[in-house]
């Protein structure tokens, strides 16, 4: 469950990276509204026309599929887009109005009957349920203008899980046999764009002319090349073939800011990245024992070092701060920022029966040596130097630590199976909180369980009250900083970098409208915001 998702078609280069000098770009100065291309797309060295939105690596699939709603997945702030509305008339039933005058690329008009149509087909064919609704669904079907969920048990929570499901047309996909397996190699959405153009190395998506809101959508074409998962990437960022990126930079501002008014980037926090400790091995289950490194780590420095001063600490309520700070009980010190401590974390650590030998290694109460591993992906240099930073400030509480750099897959495996003393992995960061606490508290692999957690979390996805959803996501945030489940350290960034040589109208933090990730939901709300530069 705590993979990086952060890291999305991201390229991770760390400390060291190349220095380049800024190019022209490729497009003609007399272009206005030249293509987009986007440098977003890790799978290489080929592409498969593959734009099925719930089995598919191509991101094309999200300027061509659109939900009911979009959530920022930064602020968490909710859109209506194909829906207008939606309502419970109860805990257990939701009533959601779609959009008129919505027509398939195809010209096919959309109704409710497509909406309708998509959850059941997710009920046919679980394996396309990725956010397992149909557990608590019970129906789903079209009146009118207007889409009905029955739901089994109380599951307000639910509704944003729903709003966000990509909703594909009837008239298309009930001929299909196995929509599972099936490529959707000719796509037809309801999204600004078609496909235009397919081959191995590129594809290139066109203006939908039939699109709801085809007059918010100025930019005429945006082509996705091949092979961003490597180190040339850089090279065509700056060198102006690439115009909105998503790259880990070091020293941004030298390799992509500096000496071009136009090249312009935003790094929003998204998913804590934490310290999970396996709380299925002792000393790991020992409060006190975990409190006291949240203490021993200096965050500060870090984030300074490892991450170039990219994204703050995190708070250790889990939230997405500032952000989410509506969610955030007032009567917590520091907005649960920890600070750098190693007086605080010895002093934890004596009360609690820990001690050290004559050579200054901490032992357990029962005299044992204490030690771990962190695991982190080989080539993530970031993370692997934070957990070298780790190492050296536990070493000065007597800890010994070592820092193993498996490939992706098995650290990813090694999470989910628990074959693990500690690992770096996101944690949190879903816009809507109760769902990163859902997925910390319900779903963990670590070995921490919280019978008080499983309470608030089932009595705040059976409430349509907003004041005592915030009692209990208060109640959380306290537990969070009582028990140490994890141990934020920083927020994950959403990475992106565009030039504005051609088009302006780009989230910013001033402008906070979308994330500016090409790999988020919220790229909708992007392409329907740029406009050519006057």
């Amino acid at each position: 469950m705590f993979t990086a998702k952060l890291r999305n078609g991201a390229l991770a280069l760390g400390a060291g990276g190349l220095v380049l000098a800024v190019g022209t770009s490729t497009f003609a100065k007399t272009v206005k509204t030249p293509p987009l291309v986007i440098g977003v797309e890790a799978a290489g060295p080929t592409f498969t026309a593959n734009f099925n939105p719930f089995a598919s690596q191509r991101d094309g699939r999200l300027y061509i599929y659109e939900p009911m709603a979009l959530v920022n997945p930064y602020s968490g702030h909710v859109t209506p887009w194909l829906a207008t509305s939606w309502h419970f008339q109860n805990a257990t039933e939701l009533s959601v109005t779609v959009r008129s005058g919505v027509k398939w690329s195809d010209g096919t008009p959309f109704t409710a009957r497509d909406v309708a149509f998509t959850f059941n087909m997710l009920k046919r064919f679980p394996a396309l349920d990725g956010s397992d609704l149909w557990a608590v669904l019970s129906s789903v079907s079209a009146q009118g203008n207007t889409v009905v969920f029955h739901f089994k048990r109380p599951a307000v929570q639910t509704l944003i899980e729903i709003l966000q499901v990509p909703v594909v047309p009837a008239h298309i996909w009930s001929k299909v046999k196995n929509p599972v397996t099936w490529p959707d190699a000719h796509p037809i959405g309801t999204g600004p764009y078609v496909l235009k153009r397919f081959t191995p190395y590129q594809y290139t998506l066109t203006k939908n002319p039939r699109y709801w809101q085809a007059k918010n959508v100025q930019v005429p074409e945006l082509v996705f090349p091949a092979g961003a998962a490597n180190q040339s990437a850089q090279l065509k960022l700056v060198g102006g073939q690439w115009q909105w990126a998503t790259l880990f930079l070091p020293n941004v501002q030298s390799t992509w800011v500096k000496g071009n008014p136009y090249h312009k980037y935003w790094f929003p926090g998204g998913a804590p990245v934490a310290l999970i400790l396996n709380q299925k091995k002792p000393p790991f289950n020992n409060v006190a024992f975990r409190q006291a490194l949240a203490y021993a780590i200096n965050r500060q420095a870090i984030v300074n070092k490892a991450e170039f001063g990219y994204v703050p600490p995190a708070s250790q309520t889990l939230l997405t701060l500032p952000a989410q700070k509506s969610w955030l009980n007032p009567k917590i010190a520091n907005q649960g920022f920890l600070p750098y401590s190693p007086v605080k974390a010895k002093q934890i650590l004596k009360s609690a029966g820990f001690h050290w030998n004559a050579h200054g290694v901490l032992l357990t109460p029962s005299g044992h040596p204490v030690s771990f591993t962190i695991q982190i992906p080989s080539g993530w240099t970031d993370w692997i130097q934070t957990s070298d930073m780790i190492s050296q400030n536990l070493k000065a509480l007597g800890i010994s630590v070592t820092v193993q750099t498996p490939q992706y897959g098995a650290w990813a495996a090694n999470q989910t199976n628990g074959s693990f003393t500690g690992v770096l992995g996101g944690a949190g960061g879903q816009p809507d909180p109760y769902w990163s606490f859902y997925y910390l508290f319900h779903a963990n692999t670590f070995g921490f369980k919280s019978s008080q957690a499983t309470g608030l979390l089932a009595n705040w996805n059976s409430t349509t009250s907003h004041a005592q959803q915030l009692k209990d996501a208060y109640q959380l945030e306290h537990l969070m900083i009582q028990q140490e489940p994890v141990i934020p350290l920083f927020y994950g960034a959403n990475w992106a970098e565009y030039n504005t040589r051609y088009y302006v109208g780009w989230p910013s933090a001033k402008n906070p409208y979308a994330t500016a990730a090409p790999y988020l939901q919220d790229v909708l709300m992007v392409v329907t915001h740029l406009r050519p530069r006057g």
